[in-house]
């Protein structure tokens, strides 16, 4: 029998979760209910959740898509009809329009619903869409197209901050991981290439300033919707740039040693926080870094499989291992 106390984690912010337990927990701390029945009831209520969330957001994500899609066809066939300027005109129309239930529910006073913040998400699609056609079609900016790509970052987030959505502020670190890694003043200034190593060090640059946004967003908003958005961006951008330093000679030497660390890390943080995906984070990365950086260096096709199966199979067994002992530590 093991003994101990149980380590418990503050639950992240998730709509997919809806349960009865703090309810329940509350009735039999007050003495309402027995322990008997308290645990028949938790026990109950953690095995008969049914929640249609994940296939909820699937059908969004589709139909946002979908609408994308349509938008992209109809301007296609009616293009010489309509005019670019009148296309720029019409995209912005139809993005203003996608914002309008989110802000009904601000001036109410209420969080933005699902259905509203997919709303929101194809409004940001929508601009990037209408910036990146009028950029196409007038050349606002010539060589420098790419502060595009920086000038809808910075757009997305006030409006992920204006009305408290994690999804556009998702669209809004993409839209800056892709400036960081298309260039601009910033990759002239430090001399910056598009080679695999120098990306590695753009995706570095970019999880290091998400890091530094969510502290500071951390300290004026303790309770914010965003960080889980900041950690998982943060968290796969390091883990992408020290896998691309990995890849080439000499750069391997750096990699490696970068890819312990985060390795190392991610998974003290997902132990420590309960969050199963930095445990994913860790050792998937860590085994596709390693896998990259010694498998060509390995001669002979035997050789290589073999090797790349004993990373998959230590990989496999250590997540089961981590991911059993976050259940053991589980209240």
């Amino acid at each position: 029998m093991r003994s101990g106390k149980h380590r418990t984690w503050p639950r992240p912010y998730s709509p997919a979760v809806h349960t009865l337990e703090p309810e329940l927990r509350a009735l039999h701390a007050e003495g309402v209910i027995d322990d008997a029945t308290a645990a028949r009831a938790l026990a109950r209520d953690g095995g008969q959740v049914f929640s249609v969330y994940g296939e909820l957001r699937a059908t969004l994500y589709a139909g946002v898509l979908l609408v994308m899609s349509g938008v992209g066809m109809i301007l296609a066939r009616h293009l010489e009809k309509i005019g670019p300027l009148g296309i720029v005109v019409a995209i912005a129309l139809a993005a203003l329009a996608c914002v309008l239930p989110a802000l009904r529910a601000r001036r109410a006073g209420r969080v933005p619903g699902t259905a509203a913040e997919y709303l929101l998400l194809l409004a940001a699609l929508l601009a990037s869409a209408d910036l990146a056609y009028a950029e196409r079609q007038f050349t606002l900016l010539g060589p420098l197209w790419s502060w595009h790509v920086l000038l809808l970052a910075v757009v997305h987030a006030a409006i992920a901050y204006a009305f408290a959505s994690p999804l556009v502020l998702a669209a809004s670190l993409t839209a800056l991981a892709g400036w960081f890694g298309v260039g601009g003043t910033l990759g002239d200034a430090l001399h910056v290439g598009h080679s695999t190593p120098e990306l590695g060090g753009r995706a570095l640059a970019c999880a290091a300033l998400i890091v530094a946004w969510r502290v500071a967003d951390h300290r004026v908003r303790p309770c914010s919707r965003f960080t889980d958005v900041f950690d998982h961006f943060a968290a796969n951008l390091a883990f992408w740039g020290a896998i691309a330093w990995c890849l080439e000679s000499p750069w391997t030497f750096a990699g490696l040693p970068l890819l312990a660390v985060l390795a190392w890390a991610s998974v003290r943080r997902g132990l420590d926080t309960g969050r199963e995906a930095f445990l994913v984070y860790g050792v998937v990365y860590a085994a596709i870094g390693l896998g990259a950086a010694i498998t060509p260096r390995l001669h002979g096709l035997t050789v290589q499989l073999g090797f790349v199966l004993v990373v998959v199979c230590a990989a496999a067994a250590t997540l089961w291992r981590l991911r059993r002992r976050l259940q053991e530590a589980a209240p």
